[in-house]
């Protein structure tokens, strides 16, 4: 797409290939005046343009053709008297071509006059209504009622925290927070770089929007494993000890082959004071811990929330130049690090250093940033909020090992793009059915973040009942059979990290054998087909791994429903029911019970193949198919295969199999493997 300015009757336009994209163009600034008034200072004078830029008295735009669509940002330079504070810039505002039929909004969670999108920040599906306008933190993506898609938000995360807004009749705008900086007369201020694009439908365009954020921030999509271990938070909370890690260690020692996790992690409860972040008397040692860890074939991880303190600790009030200071000059009530202060800086650098190169601990788990993040008067005092964020995780990346995976937790998303490994992108997870709705309603429709940004963490997975707890337990669940594995289906379709955070040695063997089934984990999340037609998506798509493809129907609803996706001719198994069949191909319809789940495994139907697995939710064991037989590998010890064929079996080898069924002359097979390689003849 090519675009460029034009003015015409309409005002300042923009044209992309020779058709008006946006008119009406202009941009203001907004900041509080007294009585709680907002005053705003528009365009001044008359527009003129040059191709790729235009200019009027006091503000300029610029364009620049970027991948699919076209980057926009604005300067906009006072030209009234000095003002205290400016409250936000509205860098870009117009009227769309089209109108707006549904759209995303990605819901702002407030903190210390922060307005930023983080994990806590829902999404909402909408469909417009007039006189309505909609606030999306960062970015949207929507769609005409012509059938058109559409990206658009901020791309160049470097000193505002940003936003963008849509209605229904077209009326499209990016603005920036400007943290209440004051600017005095004839000085200017530039906005961040947004990003408009065409796109073929909403789930492409999330994920043109998010390459090109990573592209502009110079970050490699992440070649990493999906980190998975145990994780100490949901049943201990801060009471914990060194014997806790030891016990639960105990039973993933014992399941190796099913539950191979890599990270042993401690959570809140093992430091003195928050900022110091030396152990507690009841720890001691944390080099010895963590080397505990590793002697059992772990990697040890840990627990901190870098960017703030107990501001009470004689330590911090010696150091109040450490801090943000608000407008009336003071610390704020929870203290904020300013990491433009090169003392505070080494300060946490030197904390980083100690856990990551002196006690050895590999996963670092940095939590209650948003809570912690201020605006205000930096050391540098044109500094920002997200200019400081991004400083400390700069710093925090430069003071540990290579190999030290370091997860964000309760920070801002987008900003954070290249400068950690893993993020929280979804509020935590509690004790009933409503909370897995809120945290899937953000995981599943932030699948577009995944290796792009980070890898994407949807908080622990927590499958107890009563009877597996006891009182050490801080968090009582109340979960049904049936929604743990809803629960658990939803964790395979996140595609992200795997942290579990039972009391282990509390839970029973079938389920730890249901926990075994999200193993190998797997690395990517599933597509979110319903995305612009449901509240929390419900149709999920794995894709094809081998030659199967996995379809996950989610009804998180408080009533039955049927759930419909487009399959070529296929074999078909539900995963938790264990049920065969064959399907002519064209729309597939399935009922699912409310808080329920169900899991298909598609195969192409020929003269043979497998079915389905029983080893992990997500079909991955690798077989073939030619002159007559079947053969493959053993995903995992104890694993089943259920095959399909048009004449019946006559001989197998390194598996035990047993016909279970007839459907229109094919004939159903169930083979228990006892060896790592199979063949099966027909």
């Amino acid at each position: 797409m090519h675009a460029e300015f034009r003015v015409t009757e309409k005002g300042l336009c923009i044209y992309a290939d020779d058709r008006a994209i946006f008119t009406g163009i202009g941009g203001y600034i907004e900041y509080p005046g007294n009585h709680y008034d907002i005053i705003k200072i528009g365009c001044k004078g008359d527009w003129t343009a040059e191709g790729t830029v235009a200019s009027c008295e006091n503000m300029k735009v610029e364009l620049s053709d970027f991948r699919e669509g076209f980057l926009v940002r604005s300067v906009f330079t006072n030209v009234e008297e000095d003002t205290n504070s400016f409250g936000k810039l509205i860098a870009f505002a117009g009227t769309f071509a089209q109108t707006i039929d549904k759209g995303l909004v990605n819901r702002y969670t407030a903190a210390n006059g922060n307005w930023v999108c983080e994990m806590q920040s829902q999404i909402d599906t909408v469909r417009t209504v007039y006189n309505a306008v909609y606030d999306s933190a960062d970015s949207t993506s929507f769609l005409t009622e012509s059938g058109e898609s559409y990206v658009f938000g901020v791309v160049k995360n470097e000193k505002y925290f940003s936003g963008v807004t849509f209605s229904r009749d077209g009326r499209i705008a990016a603005h920036c927070n400007l943290e209440e900086h004051p600017v005095l007369t004839s000085a200017s201020v530039q906005s961040e770089w947004f990003y408009f694009a065409p796109c073929a439908d909403c789930i492409s365009g999330l994920r043109e929007y998010a390459g090109a954020v990573a592209a502009l921030a110079g970050a490699e999509p992440s070649v990493k494993e999906n980190p998975s271990g145990f994780c100490t938070w949901y049943y201990y909370a801060h009471g914990i000890t060194p014997d806790t890690i030891r016990q639960n260690i105990a039973v993933l020692d014992e399941h190796k082959e099913d539950l191979p996790v890599k990270y042993v992690q401690i959570d809140d409860g093992w430091y003195d004071f928050w900022g110091i972040w030396q152990p507690h008397k009841k720890f001691g040692d944390m080099k010895a811990v963590a080397d505990e860890i590793k002697a059992h074939g772990y990697l040890p991880g840990i627990w901190l929330a870098p960017f703030g303190s107990d501001g009470q600790l004689q330590f911090f009030k010696d150091h109040p130049d450490w801090f943000v200071h608000n407008r009336n000059g003071e610390i704020w009530q929870r203290p904020a690090l300013d990491f433009t202060n090169p003392e505070a800086r080494e300060y946490i650098a030197s904390v980083f250093r100690r856990l990551s190169h002196e006690w050895g601990f590999r996963y670092i788990k940095m939590d209650i940033i948003t809570g912690t993040l201020a605006p205000g008067t930096h050391h540098d005092p044109n500094a920002t909020a997200l200019e400081n964020y991004r400083l400390g995780l700069k710093t925090f990346r430069e003071s540990v090992t290579p190999d030290t995976f370091l997860l964000g937790c309760t920070a801002p998303l987008t900003a954070a793009c290249g400068l950690v490994d893993g993020m929280r992108i979804s509020c935590d997870v509690f004790e009933r059915w409503q909370s897995l709705r809120d945290v899937f309603n953000s995981v599943l429709k932030r699948f577009y973040m995944h290796r792009t940004y980070f890898l994407c963490d949807a908080d622990c997975l927590i499958i107890r009942k009563k009877e597996n707890e006891d009182e050490e337990c801080f968090r009582l669940c109340t979960r049904t059979d049936e929604e743990i594995k809803t629960y658990l289906t939803a964790m395979a379709a996140s595609g992200g990290i795997l942290m579990l955070s039972d009391k282990l040695p509390n839970l029973k063997e079938e389920q730890l054998a249901l926990i075994s089934k999200l193993f190998p984990v797997t690395q990517d999340p599933a597509v979110p087909l319903d995305l612009m037609d449901s509240f929390i998506p419900g149709v999920l798509d794995f894709g094809v791994r081998g030659r199967t493809r996995t379809v996950a129907l989610i009804n998180w609803g408080d009533a039955g429903r049927d759930f419909s996706v487009d399959v070529e001719p296929s074999f078909v198994r539900e995963f938790w029911s264990g049920d065969v069949d064959l399907f002519a191909g064209g729309t597939f319809t399935a009922h699912v019970e409310p808080h329920c789940a169900k899991v298909f495994a598609f195969t192409p139907l020929s003269d043979f193949a497998v079915m389905g697995s029983d080893a992990s939710l997500v079909m991955q064991s690798e077989w073939s198919a030619a002159d007559g037989k079947i053969t493959g590998k053993r995903l995992k010890p104890g694993e089943r295969l259920y095959i399909g064929a048009k004449t019946p079996a006559v001989s197998a080898k390194g598996c035990e199999l047993t016909k279970r069924s007839e459907k229109d002359g094919y004939h159903f097979y169930e083979a228990a493997l006892s060896e790592d390689a199979y063949t099966v003849s027909f």
